[in-house]
């Protein structure tokens, strides 16, 4: 059957041609409990809706915690590692100075030791000559007693 609307108002009684019977009442009640059936049906979906909504909301805010946790976690070690990064590098800092120093020092003993080298060598060859003449004259000494020897020989 078909469903009849009922309106009911004390300003526009219903017309005498259509008096309210007994059937009409319990169709009317029917078709509201149908509707509030349908209507129960329908919340029970928007409560079950809304309770997966909640728990998805619960696990997002679970998430969203852990991540905040390790974000901070991971805000105090980078914390940790520029102070270490900066600490480094005042260290490089001081092993460069020291290493350039170093190499300052190197150049200038490369320097003395060529300057060194090429003095022994002029040393070495005046030296040399030295000797050279040394020998000479002790050879020239020792011809001279030879032949001062077999003069005296002979005589």
């Amino acid at each position: 059957m078909m469903p009849v609307p009922f309106a009911f108002s004390l300003e526009h009684p219903m017309p005498a041609k259509s008096p309210v019977t007994l059937e009409m009442v319990y169709e009317l009640v029917q078709t509201i409990d149908a509707r509030t059936t349908r209507l129960e049906v329908t919340t029970d979906g928007l409560v079950t809706t809304t309770q997966g909504l909640v728990a998805t909301t619960d696990r997002l805010e679970k998430n969203y915690n852990r991540i905040d946790a390790t974000l901070l976690v991971m805000k105090d070690r980078m914390s940790d590692l520029e102070q270490r990064v900066s600490s480094i590098e005042v260290r490089l800092e001081v092993l460069t100075r020291a290493v350039e120093g170093l190499i300052q020092k190197v150049d200038i003993l490369t320097d003395e030791y060529h300057s060194i080298s090429a003095q022994l060598k002029r040393l070495e060859a005046r030296f040399d000559r030295m000797e050279a003449e040394r020998l000479e004259w002790r050879v020239s000494v020792l011809e001279n007693k030879v032949s001062a020897l077999e003069k005296s020989e002979t005589n």
